[in-house]
């Protein structure tokens, strides 16, 4: 009898060594509707898309990961609690949310929107240089228009520099819906400190 290759019912065959290998299928698996089960899907659904609407971030924030796990992998174990399910409604706990994670000083940083003109005002104080804080770290600022799902980068001073930089607030956006973080990252872009949720505060 000649080799079979394929599938007949429940039972695969192929070759190997030429040896004609049968294997039987396992069994298909469902989808749970369980609510645990729901739940965690929609969470992992919320996860995924945060990583995607944050991805100008995540790519730079994350260099210090396991090898083989990719920024956006690192940025779901991190952030893993950070999603909370009650019916249909979905909540991000922005304020805990970490866009950039490693060693270094997080650093010093206020921001403040400008109703008239509608910019934002980083205002950055200067550090001295120690262990994990070095005078030529870069310092970034992260929007994120929650609603529309965008997110931009904003290039702030270096870490021993103090002084004020100020950003316009992208077209289109709501400063209601608009979340701040910043960051920084080393000079060679081989460290980054963890992100931290910036309170906004409003001038008239």
């Amino acid at each position: 009898m000649g080799a079979i290759i394929g599938s007949v019912g429940k039972v695969s065959y192929y070759m190997r060594y030429s040896d004609n290998i049968a294997r039987r299928k396992g069994a298909e698996r469902k989808s749970s509707d369980s609510p645990a089960a729901v739940e965690q899907r929609k969470r992992f659904g919320m996860l995924v898309e945060l990583t995607q609407n944050l991805q100008p971030a995540i790519v730079i924030g994350f260099p210090q990961r396991k090898r083989g796990l990719s920024a956006g992998n690192a940025f779901h174990q991190l952030n893993k609690d950070i999603c909370t399910v009650e019916g249909d409604i979905i909540t991000v706990d922005y304020e805990h949310l970490l866009c950039a994670n490693g060693q270094l000083v997080v650093p010093d940083v206020t921001v403040s929107y400008q109703a008239a003109n509608s910019k934002l005002a980083f205002v950055q104080t200067a550090m001295e240089e120690e262990v994990n804080c070095n005078a030529d770290d870069l310092v970034y600022g992260v929007l994120l228009e929650k609603e529309k799902g965008f997110c931009r980068l904003v290039q702030l001073r270096v870490r021993g520099e103090g002084g004020s930089t100020s950003a316009a607030l992208p077209q289109g956006w709501k400063k209601e819906n608009l979340i701040v973080y910043t960051f920084a990252l080393s000079a060679n872009k081989k460290k980054a400190s963890k992100s931290q949720f910036l309170e906004l505060e409003e001038e008239a």
